[in-house]
């Protein structure tokens, strides 16, 4: 064909050119079904051709004729290559390209485009393998009759699998945010096969138990793996749960599972099959547990302050009683006194004098002790100091203390009298405890001022020189039930203490530092309380 030729002329050229619009005007052309061809084609007439089979069949053909792999590149960013009425029509062999590079190009594009081999002779064995490479159909040019109901059925399909990799992509990103979720979840997700061997852990049961969280991708669990009856031996089995509602979780109930390091942790256990419908050899258990470790402490706790206050009533009532009679033995020793008596006797009479006026001021303290105002009263830190120091006093006799008492003038502050005894105690007690062989006690109060709120108070500082503590040990004083005094502590003084503290608005911070060989230790406990620490707020 010769370059004068009209039908060259309008075919031949770039894509663009192609693209701009020449097109075969027949009647009901707005009924025509649109279609965007990327066609591989190095004859225009081939290409004008093609476009009037097209329309006489009913479409409204819009090609993009190319003939080398950098146009097709650049053809195949069109926004009208994305969508659902695009097919690629490509001839076998092009001077410089061919159909089989031009459907390598396609499929690594990953755009679901039909494409069907369009040649002229071309052997079986061509056609065969255009097939296998991934074409959707081979149709010759001498026998176009196929094309059309090849592009209809292929344009069909397409749509099929774009709606099939959706399907499967929104399911995809479904799954990923389901795991996501399950993975971030607070409680521990175990599922285990009809045997008990857990398939599946997430992350908590790794926080929770110790045990590596085990992936789907690595399941089933090999014989002689992890089990659910080696980490919580009261789970139900399957088996268990067919007499009930499978379809629906059981009611969640405590139980004891042990951690991968042998410790046995409390914890909320709801189970459920998955898949009830299925058959018993094939049914999955899910297993949430929820920690209960907390919540056991807060319990105790519970129990164990309502043993302090126990306690306390029984203490104070016994030295009620225990005052009556001791009013009564001062009174006849008074009398006694005034009588004649040897000088040695008057002696032992002034002796039994001061130790019973001990006893009673040891009484009398300890009805102070636990007596709690019902409202908070105007207190004198300083008289607290000195009646814990004197409830403590035979401890610091017997182990050697030296008390060094560093008093300022201070202001009264507002607080439950009786509380703040119990804190002073506690640190004062503490401190005596770490001065097994002796040391200095030293007490000091003094004006002081919240800086971060600039609000005015008074503090007190507890010190001493003895054992002191490492890092490790600071960090953990103020936890519930941490102790390092062995079987004699509760673990429950300093916790107490700050909850006491910080209800009166104030503040409680220590410093220490170990005792070691070449350095010296401490310990210094700084109490705070603002001197109005607001009633109506704190109680």
């Amino acid at each position: 064909m010769t370059t004068e030729d009209p039908a060259h002329e309008m075919m031949s050229g770039s894509a663009s050119q192609l693209a701009s619009g020449r097109r075969i005007a027949l009647p009901g052309d707005l009924q025509l079904k649109q279609l965007d061809v990327l066609l591989v084609e190095d004859s225009a007439d081939d290409a004008l051709l093609l476009e009037r089979h097209l329309r006489r069949n009913g479409f409204d053909p819009r090609i993009v004729r190319v003939e080398t792999a950098i146009e097709m590149q650049r053809a195949m960013s069109e926004p009208a290559f994305g969508g659902l009425s695009a097919v690629v029509l490509a001839d076998y062999n092009l001077p410089t390209f061919s159909g089989p590079e031009a459907l390598k190009i396609i499929r690594a594009s990953g755009l679901e485009l039909p494409f069907i081999m369009l040649s002229g002779a071309v052997s079986e064995e061509a056609a065969v393998e255009s097939m296998r490479a991934g074409a959707q159909d081979y149709v010759t040019k001498q026998n176009l009759t196929r094309l059309v109901p090849a592009i209809e059925r292929e344009l069909k399909e397409a749509e099929a699998r774009r709606n099939r990799l959706a399907a499967e992509l929104a399911l995809s990103a479904s799954e990923a945010r389901f795991h996501r979720l399950v993975e971030a979840m607070p409680l521990g997700l175990l599922i285990s096969d009809a045997a008990g061997r857990v398939v599946y852990a997430n992350l908590a049961v790794e926080r929770l138990l110790g045990y590596k969280a085990v992936v789907p991708s690595s399941a089933p669990v090999a014989d002689g793996g992890l089990t659910l009856d080696a980490i919580c031996p009261t789970l139900p089995s399957t088996i268990e749960l067919e007499h009930s509602d499978a379809s629906a979780p059981s009611a969640p109930f405590e139980a004891t599972c042990v951690t991968a390091s042998g410790e046995k942790v409390d914890v909320l256990v709801g189970v459920a099959i998955l898949n009830p419908g299925d058959p018993s050899e094939d049914r999955q258990l899910a297993a949430f547990l929820a920690d209960l470790t907390l919540q056991k402490k807060s319990e105790e706790v519970l129990r164990q302050t309502e043993k302090l206050a126990i306690a306390g009533r029984l203490a104070a009532s016994i030295a009620h009683e225990i005052n009556n009679p001791l009013e009564a033995i001062t009174n006849c020793l008074y009398l006694i006194e005034q009588g004649q008596m040897e000088p040695d006797s008057r002696n032992y009479l002034q002796m039994a004098q001061r130790e019973l006026d001990l006893v009673s001021k040891i009484t009398m303290q300890t009805l102070r002790f636990y007596r709690r105002s019902s409202r908070p009263m105007k207190t004198d830190l300083r008289d607290l100091v000195e009646s814990v120091l004197d409830l403590l006093d035979r401890r610091v006799k017997q182990q050697d203390v030296e008390v060094l008492r560093r008093f300022r003038d201070i202001p009264l502050v507002l607080a439950h009298e009786g509380e703040i005894r119990q804190v002073l105690a506690n640190l004062v007690g503490n401190a005596i405890d770490a001065l097994p062989e002796g040391g200095k006690l030293e007490l000091r109060t003094a004006p002081g001022h919240d800086w971060v709120h600039g609000t005015p108070g008074v503090r007190v500082t507890v010190a001493d020189n003895g054992t002191g503590m490492d890092a490790e040990v600071r960090s953990r004083i103020f936890e519930a039930f941490y102790s390092t005094k062995g079987i004699t502590g509760t673990g429950l003084g300093l916790w107490i203490s700050r909850d006491i503290v910080e209800k009166h608005k104030g503040r409680l911070d220590v410093w220490s530092r170990k005792r070691t060989d070449d350095t010296p230790g401490g310990t210094v406990f700084t109490l705070f309380l603002p001197v109005e620490s607001g009633e109506s707020a704190a109680w």
